[in-house]
């Protein structure tokens, strides 16, 4: 008599493809959390240094920030060493390199824009008495997904304020222009003493909130 071989019954084949399959999505759903932990973390890290590198250029700006007026091309009024605008602000630097990164550049205007979409970009003109329009560099993404872009300045004697325009009572006590030993007044100054102590450029960016950059100009 030949004994014979008990094979797997249907319930216990049906029982074991069960567990398999169990174990099969519980390792898929791991494997997918795991990849969208990394994606998560690789997109955060990117953000981080997006934001690190802004934050730099941003700092290192302020920090060359020059008492001389802008001349812009044309018969334009001339600018305020630092002015905002419309939809950014511009400055006037010395000592930033250039797109190249090899050298220092003497005097120059920094424009920073925010456009409608959110792009916060940078361009420079060489110099601040530009001979034509057009001379600017391209424009620089500096960070994206900016919502919005505040300014504050610090005054002597009144404290914080909204912009950058000094205060009427700061621009009455500046010295006058006096008169030489030919009794002729000097020319109008382009070096402006007009800096206030401190300015603050706070960047509203999307997933991050508030962003403020203070430095000091004084």
């Amino acid at each position: 008599m030949t004994r014979r071989t008990r094979g797997l019954t249907l319930i216990e084949l049906v029982a074991a493809m069960a567990i398999f399959a169990l174990v099969a999505v519980m390792g898929a759903q791991a494997l997918s959390g795991m990849i969208r932990m990394r994606d998560e973390l690789v997109s955060r890290s990117t953000r981080a240094a997006d934001l690190e590198r802004a934050v730099s250029l941003l700092r290192a700006d302020l920090a060359a920030v020059v008492p001389m007026q802008f001349y812009p091309p044309g018969v334009a009024a001339p600018q305020l060493a630092v002015q905002q605008t419309g939809n950014g602000f511009a400055i006037s630097v010395v000592g930033q390199p250039g797109l190249d990164l090899t050298e220092a550049r003497p005097m120059q205007r920094v424009e920073y824009r925010l456009s409608r979409d959110g792009r916060l970009t940078r361009q420079v003109w060489p110099t601040l008495y530009p001979a034509r329009a057009g001379m600017q560099s391209p424009e620089q993404l500096v960070l994206d997904e900016v919502s919005a872009v505040k300014l504050r300045s610090f005054w002597p004697l009144v404290g914080w304020q909204d912009g950058v325009r000094p205060p009427s009572s700061v621009v009455a006590v500046q010295p006058e222009a006096t008169a030489d030993s030919d009794r002729a007044t000097g020319a109008p100054e382009v070096y402006s003493s007009l800096l206030p102590d401190a300015v603050e450029v706070a960047l509203e960016v999307e997933t991050l909130g508030r962003i403020p950059i203070l430095e000091t100009l004084r």
